[in-house]
């Protein structure tokens, strides 16, 4: 169910009409910048996009002097390490050809988060998420103790995704239409 749930939502999103995805990474980036969660953060977790995810980096010009942007670098086949950039638009290819950082970067723990901001191929309205598999972020995310937002297009809400133990939630989910709060049970 969730390869072919998986598979569907990816195609969707690799189908977008480049106009109409701007627009909506726009008004994504809008909402961020607006929220108070978001304003109030020091260090942030942002991701590089690939594969027709949702594009962040209009917010590295926008964001709060004092924010600093931190992205993952793959360390090893289970883990991500994290690293603070001041120049995101400067990063070689890492693995899996994302852009990322490199060991040299200053490193951070994930407990010093106050904030990240997640991709995923498919959410459910219970906050749960369907990524590429590897389960990467949901090793990083049971190291922190912050706010967890996933980010979006509409299309790729879901009512329902089975959870496993060692899934995280989101708190909230970001789109172009409204910002998800999940209630946790």
């Amino acid at each position: 169910m969730k390869n072919k749930l998986r598979l569907e939502k990816m195609l969707e999103r690799l189908s977008h009409n480049p106009v109409e995805k701007k627009n909506k990474d726009t008004k994504i980036c809008e909402k961020i910048l607006k929220m108070k969660i978001f304003k109030q953060a020091h260090k942030v977790l942002f991701y590089m996009p690939i594969r027709g995810e949702v594009d962040l980096r209009d917010i590295f010009k926008k964001k709060p002097a004092k924010m600093k942007i931190i992205l993952p670098r793959v360390k090893n086949s289970t883990e991500l390490v994290l690293h603070s950039i001041n120049h995101p638009e400067k990063l070689p290819k890492g693995k899996f050809m994302i852009p990322e950082p490199t060991a040299s970067h200053p490193s951070i723990s994930p407990n010093e988060l106050d904030l990240v901001l997640i991709p995923g191929i498919v959410f459910a309205e219970n906050g749960h998420r369907i990524g590429y598999g590897k389960g990467f972020y949901d090793r990083l995310l049971k190291k922190t103790n912050c706010p967890k937002i996933g980010i979006a297009y509409e299309f790729q809400i879901v009512k329902n995704i089975s959870a496993k133990p060692h899934d995280v939630p989101m708190d909230m989910i970001v789109t172009e239409k409204k910002i998800h709060h999940i209630k946790q049970s």
